[in-house]
């Protein structure tokens, strides 16, 4: 048995170093480049473009190579077709800013974008779009370590500007992609995901018009990401009613007559305005889900700090958990105080098998058959519970109410910050663990365990994208299927991790691997 467990590693990892042997890269300089380039360093190709249209990925470019950018304007360019494992990436070189008006993957499987600046404001002409766009057909497609904006400064923008002319930042549309560590900003809508098993983690949505976050595909996952400053109301022109997070289903019948299955919220940070004079406001809606059903989800770890009354609100839930969550108000005036809530379907029919367990909120309003209640606190006294509630810093204090009183059953291993839980004799309330100056985050495996993203981290940043409803060209719907009322896959993963996993199957057949903390 161990020669064969030894015997699979071996070959699995010839196979793997084989595929990435003959791996090779490539320059595109806008500037320096020639027509007549190799795509050497010394002699680099001039248009990522033309490389397009002169087919030249998947031909002289194969799967696992790097196209590396240099600075200058790249365009915008769509790449089509093509299914590669490793992906082909397209990079921006060391110390390089390559720019770009937008990007677009049609029918495209196995690609990855990094380290770009893309904006409408850089193309001679800007329109007015998604900025990255990941067509329906397209797939394991990873967006990551880029700067995305509709422009680099909104201070001037009025209510018909955040409204007709900002862009949309990521629209995930195809199965298996990935969108994380981004950086948008003035944007329209966030990230929307209507594909299946999407992981959008680490990502910082600032100064955003609509949705910072939309989730209708199955198996997703929204991961440590950072949500916050939204413009414009409905007295200002705006339709949209603005969420931080928002799901609904489609079923065969519309808007709500479906489900949407198996998607992990965990450890984000949504705050409505950091600045409480912020021009332009609205009262955000924290993480609205009001079109069920919602079965299969995870709910933990987030921070909501909003003006409205909802928090986190569920209207038709199914075989999930909503689990040390923290829930404040901006300020003490209506709307508000925000909820967390599990409610019925519009169709009236209940939400059921739910556990709503260890969070700290301003109100609860909870129902349906087999909904468990408890070790929730409702807040009343914020300066009893965290540091410094009015600049959103809602780490516990010592002697917090929160610490220690809750419970380990279905608690997340670690805390919003990666911290371990418990520290103490119990697990405590709500999306942070007290913990001692000298202990420090773990990797909470996929994605790890965001870092900065929690309250109370720097406050400035970059906001968003347009999200589904719309027609079956991919264009979004202004207000998709929200309904809602004021009553009240992974990235691929890369060699040295299918050689981990090979190696750990093998160390596990000899009875000697570890449990990670996950």
């Amino acid at each position: 048995m161990q020669t064969r467990a030894f015997s699979f590693v071996a070959s699995t990892t010839i196979l793997l170093l084989a595929a990435s042997a003959h791996a090779a890269e490539f320059y595109v300089d806008p500037a320096n480049g020639s027509p007549d380039g190799d795509g050497s360093a010394a002699k680099p190709w001039q248009s990522l473009e033309q490389l397009i249209a002169d087919g030249a990925f998947g031909t002289t470019i194969k799967a696992g190579d790097t196209v590396w950018l240099r600075s200058g304007y790249h365009g915008a360019p769509v790449f089509k077709g093509g299914d590669y494992t490793p992906a082909i990436t397209i990079a921006a070189a060391p110390g390089e800013k390559p720019t770009a008006a937008s990007v677009a993957f049609k029918g495209a499987k196995g690609w990855t974008l990094r380290g770009l600046s893309i904006s409408p404001s850089h193309a001679p002409a800007p329109a007015v779009g998604d900025i990255v766009l990941i067509d329906p057909s397209s797939a394991r497609v990873t967006v990551e370590d880029n700067e995305i904006f509709s422009v680099a400064d909104s201070s001037s923008w009025g209510p018909d500007e955040w409204i007709n002319a900002a862009s949309s930042g990521i629209f995930v549309r195809g199965e298996g992609s990935v969108a994380r560590n981004n950086s948008l900003t003035n944007v329209r809508f966030g990230i929307s995901v209507d594909g299946k098993g999407a992981l959008v983690e680490k990502n910082r949505i600032v100064n955003f018009s609509a949705d910072g976050l939309r989730g209708l595909g199955d198996d997703g996952v929204f991961q440590y990401n950072l949500i916050k400053n939204v413009y414009v109301s409905q007295e200002d022109g705006d339709a949209n009613h603005d969420d931080g997070f928002q799901s609904w289903s489609v079923g065969a019948n519309g808007v709500g007559t479906g489900a949407v299955k198996n998607v992990t919220l965990r450890g984000n940070v949504f705050i409505n305005r950091e600045d409480p004079n912020q021009k332009l406001t609205n009262s955000m809606q924290g993480i609205g889900c009001f079109d069920g059903f919602f079965e299969g989800w995870v709910v933990e770890n987030n921070v909501v700090v909003t003006d409205h009354w909802h928090g986190i609100s569920f209207y038709g839930m199914r075989n999930s958990r909503i689990v040390n969550n923290t829930v404040i108000d901006v300020n003490d005036e209506s709307p508000g105080p925000p909820w967390i809530k599990v409610t019925a379907h519009k169709d009236g029919t209940a939400s059921q098998d739910v556990v709503v367990r260890n969070n700290l909120s301003t109100d609860f309003q909870l129902e349906g058959t087999n909904v468990t209640d408890d070790h929730n606190t409702k807040l009343t006294d914020l300066a009893a519970f965290f540091v410094a509630p009015a600049s959103f810093d809602l780490h516990l204090l010592p002697g917090s109410p929160a610490v220690d009183t809750g419970s380990p059953e279905m608690a997340p291993a670690l805390d919003i910050e990666g911290i371990p839980r418990p520290q103490g004799a119990g697990v405590d309330l709500g999306a942070y663990e007290w913990h001692e100056p000298d202990v420090g985050p773990v990797d909470g495996g996929i994605g790890g365990n965001g870092g900065e993203g929690g309250a109370g981290a720097s406050t400035t940043g970059t906001g968003g994208q347009g999200g589904s409803g719309g027609d079956e060209t991919g264009t979004p719907g202004a207000n998709g299927g929200c309904g809602c009322a004021i009553d009240e896959g992974r990235a691929p993963r890369p060699l040295w991790a299918l050689v981990g996993l090979a190696v750990g199957f093998a160390w596990r057949r000899r009875g000697r691997g570890k449990k990670r903390l996950v």
